[in-house]
């Protein structure tokens, strides 16, 4: 396995590309180069565990049986053939350990538990002295049952594991995992999978991939619910239900994608329903997930392509971010349709933000779908006092309570300013603060927010249109600037989201859905010329490039130390607590 550089942030642990290995160009290898190779080769496969073959021994219920030798029971509950494979058909006892490769066919009903002082998992492959592991469990009948209960992991594999078929596996451990591969893990098939863990429910270190026109359920308790080492797959349109107590209902170290008609649902109980040090790509599937801080995390950003998906988040008294990621973009396109419900001191439905030098990020696109986005306000039930600001004369007003935000572009470092682009699509979104907000911030007051609205009209709030926000903060050592766009009403440039022009509610429709409906037998009246609107006020609306703009410094990025200022006029305080997510590495 190639090791990973790591680099560590104020952000947390994200790994680099590894190192590409060095092939040798064996177009000018001559044969008796060849021929030594494979000596080597062939030497060093006596000595060093390499692709399994077969399984050098197994136990069953505690007794050890060498390779090269059939065994089972009298009453054929189960068989091994001495090699690779393994019958069960209505086996009740201990333990079944391997070194190796191992087989499992399962008929009927089985079941696998182990004693309560047995410390080793119930179902296990491991390596061996010559042979990697590798478990396959398999079985022939939608009838099969596999039940496999154990204190340690209740099925696990050293190396590989898949389960297939169309019977149903039912794995339960009270200390550990349900199901764990050092190696990938894949399950494919018609049948159900059901694991419930102590700590995770499905764990690999490496590949997980779901193809199954079947179920699968994970239930997680001190961890997640399904934790992918490395990419997380899931297609072929079946079920699959995630649920945590503690972390995350799904996370995955290099990416998720959904696919294929497949329905997803991610429920967490501790922080965020589905988390991704990679991109989350949802396509021609469903998504529904629910957390209390955050709904859906994807670092590397989100893609929605003719997908339907439902995040919903709500942390009282806390913040609360729904869809997020700040590494990348978000992306929403072709019919998708997305519930995204935000509700917390200080929250954001759909969120993304650019923090960091040469890292994309900061911009949401929306075509030809349908999107609804509100973020709504939570008291946060403690004794402190009331959030205040200042207004423009330097009065302390108490009107300002958190921020809660519909839909959030925000850029501090990127290339290219933040953007909100809405072509052809429904948007409905809503905020205590703000509907829709793009924002860039920078040192020279060149970089703008933008709101781009093409092949669509805003229908509310009525008179509605994209107006400029800028502001500016100098300090003793530097200035920062903020400028940016919202929808709203009015012809004055704004320099506070708290502003009485900034719409709260807003709704986007496409061009075909705003024109009134013609009844039957109705006589169209004579069309006169169109009045000539000033330009500000015509429609589809598309982005107006504001001027540079002012802004205030902003606050921490991550932790909740950046709560304590968070309502002041310091916007940029704002978009650094809503995209500050507390990152929670896997070890």
């Amino acid at each position: 396995m190639s090791e990973e550089l790591t680099c560590v942030s104020q952000y947390g642990n994200y790994p680099s590309r590894p190192l590409p290995r060095l092939r040798a160009d064996w177009s000018h290898a001559t044969r008796r180069l060849i021929a030594g190779a494979l000596c080597v080769a062939c030497a060093g496969a006596l000595f060093v565990p390499d692709a399994a073959i077969a399984a050098e021994w197994v136990d069953v219920g505690g007794t050890q049986y060498n390779a090269g030798t059939a065994a089972g029971d009298d009453a054929g509950t189960w068989a091994w053939d001495g090699a690779d494979d393994m019958k069960l058909n209505g086996y009740n006892g201990g333990a079944i350990k391997a070194e190796g490769k191992l087989n499992i066919a399962y008929e009927g009903k089985n079941t696998v538990k182990t004693e309560p002082d047995y410390t080793g998992a119930a179902i296990k492959a491991q390596d061996g002295t010559s042979q990697k592991a590798e478990l396959n469990i398999t079985s022939s009948n939608s009838t099969d049952e596999l039940n496999v209960t154990a204190e340690a992991d209740a099925i696990k594999s050293t190396g590989d594991l898949s389960i297939s078929g169309p019977g149903t596996v039912n794995t339960t451990s009270t200390a550990s995992d349900g199901i764990e591969a050092k190696g990938n893990l894949s399950i494919t098939g018609s049948g159900t999978v059901n694991a419930t863990g102590g700590t995770e429910g499905i764990q690999s270190k490496g590949k997980t991939t779901i193809d199954s026109s079947g179920t699968v359920i994970a239930k997680g308790g001190e961890g997640y619910g399904i934790a992918a080492g490395s990419d997380l797959v899931i297609k072929s349109g079946g079920k699959v239900e995630a649920n945590s107590i503690e972390e995350a209902a799904i996370w995955a170290k290099d990416g998720i994608n959904i696919s294929g008609g497949s329905q997803v649902k991610a429920n967490s109980e501790g922080d965020l329903a589905v988390d991704t040090e990679g991109s989350l790509a949802v396509t021609n599937a469903s998504l529904d997930a629910s957390g209390v801080e955050y709904g859906v995390y994807a670092y590397k950003g989100v893609t929605l392509d003719h997908a339907t998906v439902t995040v919903r988040t709500s942390a009282s008294g806390g913040q609360a971010v729904a869809l997020i990621t700040d590494g990348d973009d978000i992306v929403i396109k072709n019919g998708s349709i997305v519930d995204a419900f935000a509700e917390g001191e200080f929250s954001a439905a759909i969120s993304t933000r650019n923090h960091r030098p040469n890292i994309a990020g900061g911009h949401i696109y929306i075509s030809d779908s349908v999107v609804k986005a509100i973020a709504r306000y939570v008291e946060s039930g403690s004794d402190g006092p009331d959030h205040y600001s200042n207004d423009q004369s330097g009065e302390v007003i108490p009107e300002h309570r958190g921020m809660n935000l519909g839909i959030f572009a925000q850029t501090s470092e990127g290339v290219t300013p933040a953007t909100i682009s809405i072509v052809r699509s429904t948007v409905t979104a809503e905020g205590d603060t703000a509907a829709i907000f793009a924002l860039a911030m920078s040192a020279d007051g060149k970089a703008i927010g933008t709101i781009e609205i093409e092949g669509a009209s805003i229908l509310t709030p009525e008179g509605g249109k994209v107006i400029d926000y800028r502001n500016k903060e100098e300090f003793s050592e530097d200035v920062v600037y903020e400028a940016g766009q919202t929808i709203g009403t009015g012809d004055v440039t704004i320099d506070s989201p708290y502003n009485e022009a900034v719409a709260k509610n807003a709704v986007i429709a496409p061009l075909e859905e705003t024109k009134p409906e013609e009844k039957p037998g109705e006589t169209k009246p004579e069309e006169k010329p169109a009045e000539q609107k000033p330009a500000e006020q015509q429609m589809p609306v598309t982005s107006s490039k504001a001027k540079p703009a002012t802004a205030k410094k902003g606050l921490p990025a991550t932790g909740d130390a950046s709560l304590a200022g968070f309502a002041t006029t310091a916007f940029a305080g704002a978009s650094a607590l809503l995209a500050g997510l507390l990152r929670r590495r896997r070890g």
